[in-house]
């Protein structure tokens, strides 16, 4: 047997039968320090993902935008900004944190504050690409993300061209709450954690190694907190795909174990998967030799091509993705069964989704902006009619359909044609009552009972969306 692509691992354990003496035992594991190359290891990996069962770490290695015919790092181009915004002429190798550190330093009057306020205006007006986030947001079966860079508003413009849906997206922060995600098996939409908090959206991004360091050691307080139990098992159970998490030598073991959300001594225990991508660097070969410990897959070629290659194989094995629609449904709760008929119904149509807001919200709740990026993205809007949805004229579900209205007004502006508002009623309230908007009211409401469609009215939505 060959041992040279094992690794022994000595572990120390209590001895069991006689707690009280502080002895212990020697066992030895063998582990395999696995590189990521077969086909056969691809094709687990697409297994994997056609299952949603993978949870993508993004890091800084993703962030690479196009300048002219070269690809630089999201750090390297705001670093150049930032500078240039403050005239610092001299420094033109500094990383984004040694640059934000070199402005402060140099500059007493100013605060941390004041520089990612300077740095969110940059930010806010990126129009740039980003060739291997595009490809990566390209398959359309990966769901759920876990995002170590601040700039996330890059990844959800990206993923709204792409997917024509929005990402919804929680942002940890030290001073500020969140909550915990939606149940991993029903997910509306994809899904973002910020574990480092968002430049635009929170008030202390981290930016600076030291806030890096204060968000670590706080996380596993905070998530217990709010008792973040799918979020937790996103991080436990899923297979980890780390891409492009190069982070200074001090925090690699301590970030590894922070997303893992387990001892790294027990990853050879579980069924689970962790593959680590990285670009070719001295800090790569660091990571990668202190990653031998453990049971993880590593990838000797670079990020960029480890990306290029999951999307061709993903591509040749979903061949009609790019075709994928999405339909917004909107009802009120009292209407639940309707919903999930009608949901169950249309779903039924090949490269169809269905979206809708499955959480109690009552009139006078904050407007939820991901359901108005839902509403925008969607090909077609469905509010579903009924005595309950219409006992508020002011409700929650009013907000809904006069948003949708809005947005179809303005795509007629846009010259867009394609029917976009597709009304129906699911009890016997009258279609003409008065309580219906009357946007509503002059188009052609259909009636499709409790929210159990018929199949000419399956055949009227699959027509509607071009998929006939």
């Amino acid at each position: 047997m060959n041992l040279s692509n094992f690794i022994i691992f000595n572990f120390i354990l209590p001895i069991q039968e006689n707690p009280a003496a502080h002895t212990y035992s020697y066992f030895t594991v063998i582990i395999m320090n696995k590189i990521f190359s077969q086909q056969g290891d691809w094709d687990e990996l697409l297994g994997f993902i056609s299952a949603k069962k993978v949870t993508v770490v993004l890091g800084q290695e993703m962030f690479k935008c196009k300048q002219g015919d070269a690809l630089i790092s999201i750090d390297q181009y705001l670093s150049g900004q930032l500078l240039n915004a403050y005239q610092v002429t001299d420094k033109p190798d500094l990383s984004l944190m040694n640059a934000i550190d070199f402005i402060l330093k140099n500059d007493s009057d100013l605060e941390l504050v004041d520089v990612i306020t300077q740095l969110r205006e940059v930010v806010k007006g990126i129009n740039l690409e980003f060739p291997l986030l595009t490809r990566l947001l390209g398959i359309t079966d990966l769901n759920y993300f876990i995002n170590t860079v601040v700039y996330d508003n890059i990844v959800e413009n990206i993923y709204q061209k792409l997917r024509n849906e929005p990402l919804t997206a929680i942002n940890f922060s030290l001073n500020e709450p969140f909550l915990d995600c939606g149940n991993l098996d029903c997910l509306q939409s994809p899904f973002m954690f910020n574990v480092f908090g968002s430049l635009l959206n929170t008030i202390d991004p981290a930016l600076t190694e030291e806030n890096m360091l204060e968000f670590t050691t706080q996380f596993n307080e905070k998530m217990s907190d709010v008792k973040a139990v799918n979020l937790l098992n996103a991080l436990q159970t899923r297979n980890l795909v780390f891409l492009g998490c190069s982070f200074p030598n001090w925090m690699v073991r301590f970030v590894l174990r922070l997303l893992s959300n387990q001892p790294m001594h027990s990853w050879g225990r579980t069924l689970r998967k962790i593959l680590v991508v990285n670009d070719p660097s001295p800090l790569r070969d660091t990571q990668f030799d202190f990653l031998k410990n453990y049971r993880v897959a590593t990838y000797a070629g670079d990020t960029g091509q480890f990306v290029d290659e999951l999307y061709a194989q993903w591509s040749k094995r979903n061949p009609l993705q790019d075709t994928k629609k999405m339909v917004f449904l909107s009802y009120t709760i009292a209407d639940k069964d309707a919903v999930e008929n009608l949901k169950k119904g249309i779903e039924g149509i090949s490269n169809v989704t269905c979206w809708y807001d499955n959480r109690e919200i009552l009139p006078g709740d904050k407007y939820e902006v991901e359901i108005a990026k839902s509403i925008r993205a969607a090909d077609l809007f469905i509010p579903l009619i009924s005595e309950n949805s219409l006992m508020h004229k002011d409700g929650y579900v009013q907000i809904e359909w006069l948003t949708a209205n809005n947005v179809s007004i303005w795509r007629k502006l846009d010259g867009k044609t394609d029917k976009y508002l597709v009304p129906v009623v699911i009890d016997n309230t009258n279609p003409y009552n008065e309580n219906v908007p009357k946007y509503f009211s002059e188009l052609s409401i259909g009636k499709v009972v409790s929210g159990n469609p018929s199949p000419e009215f399956i055949d009227q939505i699959r027509e509607t969306l071009k998929l006939t």
